[in-house]
């Protein structure tokens, strides 16, 4: 085998670790219940994310050296463009996250179409980025959704859950421009920790979390094409007890050799 091939084959043996982070702020409550409009006590769950988690969650990834994946709805980069340009400037991807966090599944193909074209148009007149990434609110397609996206010029989508490694969508045998990367709801923080205001959910420790995500870690590193996709949001994982659980994972996940932290348009150049 040649250096080159020695090279070659060294690049490829690496386990992808990837965070799909979103900083939705008062958009998904909107969503949710669009009469949250006039309630600011409520609202501040959203404002949270920008007036006091996002700074120290750059902080965290920036001493980590790591480079994540940000879905920003359309109207919270516009309601906070200084945010969402400090992401950028961190050396970030931006990803589109639909105008509103409305699930496409009430929308009509023109309504779904409009979400995702604001989101992208707001995202690139305040950071100069149109970005090709996309993750739906609520992890849902339609069945217009494929279409738009390939019109529209997404090649990377982040929201099924059939697969534990990446993979290239397909029509007829043919292979697409379209790169899937798979989620779990397990690998998300917001089954352990959202909780709204509604008293039947049951907020986990981060010690617990940190342990369930390192038992999946421990699996999926010895998985064939497998990689570690988290699914966080800033809202939730900006606390200080779980940015120090989120601080304790990182440590221990860069201590592993074949691990590369990558963005996802990173990983998606990696798949044929």
């Amino acid at each position: 085998m040649s250096a080159a091939d020695r090279e070659a084959a060294l690049q490829d043996d690496i386990f992808p670790v990837t965070l799909g982070v979103c900083l939705d702020a008062e958009a998904i409550w909107l969503a949710i219940d669009p009469a949250s409009v006039d309630r600011p006590a409520h609202l501040s769950h959203g404002s949270f994310e920008v007036e006091e988690g996002l700074a120290p969650f750059l902080a965290l990834l920036d001493r980590h050296q790591v480079r994540a994946t940000f879905f920003v709805p359309g109207s919270t980069a516009e309601r906070y463009p200084d945010a969402v340009r400090k992401i950028r400037d961190a050396g970030h991807e931006l990803g589109a996250h639909n105008y509103t966090h409305r699930t496409p599944l009430k929308l009509s193909p023109a309504e779904e179409r409009e979400e995702l074209v604001r989101g992208l148009d707001a995202l690139e007149r305040i950071t100069g980025l149109r970005p090709i990434t996309w993750r739906s609110p609520s992890w849902e397609w339609t069945p217009a959704t494929h279409d738009i996206l390939l019109s529209e010029g997404i090649a990377i989508s982040t929201n099924f859950h059939d697969r534990l490694g990446p993979y290239r969508h397909h029509d007829g045998g043919m292979p697409l421009p379209l790169v899937e990367l798979p989620v779990q709801w397990h690998l998300s923080d917001a089954i352990y920790f959202m909780h709204g205001g509604r008293m039947e959910r049951v907020v986990r420790t981060a010690a617990e979390v940190h342990d369930l995500w390192m038992e999946e870690f421990e699996g999926l590193y010895d998985w064939p094409d497998a990689f570690f996709h988290l699914t966080l949001h800033v809202g939730l994982m900006a606390q200080p007890g779980r940015l120090r659980m989120l601080d304790r994972l990182l440590s221990t996940l860069k201590g592993r050799q074949r691990v590369r932290f990558m963005p996802a348009c990173e990983i998606a150049r990696r798949v044929r």
